[in-house]
């Protein structure tokens, strides 16, 4: 039997189940002058504005900081926690070229994280269990699949130190550039680079790893 060969990252992270643990369509992403009309609408006390914004970023934060805390649930309350500082925060934000909104956003999502577990590491767990009841809708071995992949994913993270984890959710879970990365962590961008170039390598090898079947060979 042939090991299995590891996702990409960035599709292991899209199955770190978004939207809570659903599975919806992902929004597609608006571009960065609508998303500065927003914000204005948004600060000029405009419900729905603020209801896009919501939808456009809830799952980019909780997909990144699922990859970062020991359970599902800690992710959905950090990200309702991040969420919540960034509406009532948006008088502070100050557009930047070198940097999108989301950039601004996933940085308050790594600060939330960092302030509510302080006084402990937060070690990741490969919560969201196989399947029981499959999906009607959905190939039973699809979803199997995804729940494995997911489980690998956190598993390998949960292995990586807390910096270099940080870093990787924030490129693969954030969709965040090296740039937008180093202003959220306050490292160079060519030291981001090599990190995630590290971790890349490690993760890859320990999460084929993980998927292989018992008993399998190579």
């Amino acid at each position: 039997m042939i090991a299995a060969v590891a996702p990409p990252l960035a599709a292991l992270f899209a199955a770190l189940s978004s939207r809570f643990g659903g599975d919806g369509e992902p929004l597609a992403p608006l571009d960065e002058d609508v998303i500065a009309r927003l914000v204005e609408q948004a600060r000029a006390g405009d419900a729905g504005a603020r209801r896009t914004l919501y939808t456009q970023h809830v799952d980019r934060v909780f997909r990144t900081v699922r990859g970062m805390l020991q359970s599902d649930a800690d992710a959905e309350d950090v990200t309702q926690d991040a969420l919540l500082t960034v509406l009532t925060s948006l008088n502070k934000y100050s557009p930047r070229a070198d940097a999108r909104f989301a950039a601004w956003v996933t940085t308050i999502a790594v600060n939330t994280v960092r302030r509510r577990f302080r006084r402990r590491r937060p070690e990741v767990t490969a919560t969201g269990d196989l399947p029981e009841t499959p999906d009607e809708a959905a190939d039973p071995g699809d979803d199997l699949d995804r729940a494995r992949e997911r489980r690998a994913l956190l598993i390998a993270l949960g292995e990586l130190p807390e910096r270099e984890r940080a870093i990787v959710s924030l490129r693969y879970g954030g969709e965040l550039n090296a740039s937008e990365i180093a202003g959220a962590v306050g490292i160079e961008p060519a030291t981001i680079r090599k990190i995630l170039e590290r971790a890349r390598t490690r993760l890859g090898a320990r999460i084929e790893t993980l998927l292989k079947p018992v008993g399998g060979t190579s």
